[in-house]
This record gives C-alpha cells, structure tokens and sequence, in this order.
C-alpha cells in the first residue's frame, strides 16, 4: 500500500511518500541572506530531499502578482506530484493525508495557502484512477497525535470516557510543535532514521524557543504518516 502524507505550507511544504521524504521550500526559507544554507536545512540535507524554489516576486502590482502566484504555485505542484509518482508503487491501494488549514491565519496568507493546497490535491490525487484521500484539521492531527504515543486516562469514576495528555500533562487538543516533536521521540514503536535523528537533537531543540524549519514541517507530515500507518495496520 502507498501511503502520501502532506503538510502543505507557503514556506516549506512537507511531504512523506512510503517513508521517503521531501520538502518543497522557498529560497529565502532555506538560505540566509549571504546564501549559505541555514544551519538545519544543512543538518537534515542527508535525511529529506530538497525542492527550492524561487521567493515570490515584490515588485509586481496587484493583478499581475495574483497571475504570478498561479504559475507559481502550479509549479510547486507538480514537483510534489512528479515525486510522489516516482516513489508510488503501480496498481497498489494508495491513501493520502494532508493536513487541513487553521482559520485563525491572516486572511491573505490563508487564502495563498488555500489555492496551494488545493492545486497539490487536483495533482496528487490524479496519480492514480483510485485514492483514498482525507483531510486532517490540525486539532484532529494533534489530538491523533497523542493518541498514536500515548495511554487512554479515564477521566470520570465509570471509565468511560478516555483523554490522552503526554508526559507532561498536555491534552492532545492542545500540542504545539514541541509536543508533536515529543509524541515522535516518545513513541517507543517509531525506530527509524528520522525520529532518532530527533531524538539525538532533542535536547537542543526542546530548548529553543520554537521548532526549526523544515525539523517542524517534516514533523507533521511524518506524524500524520505514522497516524495513517496505524489506521491501515489496524484495519488489516
């Protein structure tokens, strides 16, 4: 079974296809003004491959940067379809998960977003004449998220009714990107090259104010991989 998971994002977008995983970003996310490449961009250069493309231009009028941001985004597109037909197995069962959008972004960057995300689903889920595709909202990735990693706790005398929290009491609903980096390294089924990678900079990264690009981006793309491979294993 091919499993497509996607974190659609204007900066950086995540994607896991079978565990293989990709990034599409724009330049000015990836290198710093000098044009070296930022410091973990360059650490997890040999565990994803990375698409950069060009920043959108600042210097077009209104109407002629909406017409840019077709293309534009048409372009990013269909590299993520192009890899994802690359890693797909032929004439096997394919699902396909991508993160939904939080309302709570500025209207503008929402409405980009909404256009790039839709056109990555018209290109990806045309690969194959039948996808099983879902949307995840990001409170339904993080409460899954605990779920995946995390024990049930009662939470009335009759047991039944069940919350998940991790380590350190937070509630599924409520992860951030420190907890969804957690629910990884915590989860004691998940030993593969990535999560050990995070588990060997966890310490540095825990300590940060906020989960580097693309480390947070690849985040949720492999978490709601490992969410859909669960849900496949356990309909088996």
């Amino acid at each position: 079974m091919n499993i497509i998971a996607i974190d659609p994002s204007l900066s950086c977008t995540a994607v896991v296809v079978n565990d293989k995983k990709f990034i599409y970003a724009s330049e000015s996310t990836v290198n710093t003004k000098k044009g070296n490449m930022k410091e973990w961009f360059e650490v997890t250069s040999e565990l994803l491959t990375a698409r950069i493309h060009q920043d959108l231009p600042t210097n077009l009028d209104h109407v002629d940067l909406e017409a840019y941001k077709l293309v534009h985004f048409r372009h990013i597109a269909y590299s993520i379809a192009f890899d994802v037909m690359n890693e797909m197995e032929k004439d096997v069962p394919t699902i396909l998960g991508i993160e939904g959008y939080s309302y709570s972004s500025a209207a503008g960057p929402l409405i980009d977003l909404v256009t790039l995300g839709t056109m990555i689903r018209l290109y990806v889920t045309n690969l194959a004449p039948s996808i099983t595709f879902q949307v995840f909202p990001p409170t339904t990735l993080k409460q899954k998220a605990a779920q995946l990693t995390y024990l049930p706790k009662a939470t009335n005398k009759a047991e039944t009714k069940f919350e998940w929290r991790n380590n350190e009491g937070v509630a599924g609903g409520s992860f951030k990107k420190h907890e969804i980096y957690k629910a990884l390294t915590d989860n004691q089924n998940l030993n593969c090259e990535w999560v050990n990678f995070l588990r060997g900079t966890q310490d540095v990264i825990m300590a940060a104010k906020s989960v580097p690009k693309p480390i947070e981006d690849m985040n949720d793309a492999k978490m709601l991989y490992e969410i859909m491979k669960a849900s496949t294993l356990e309909n088996k």
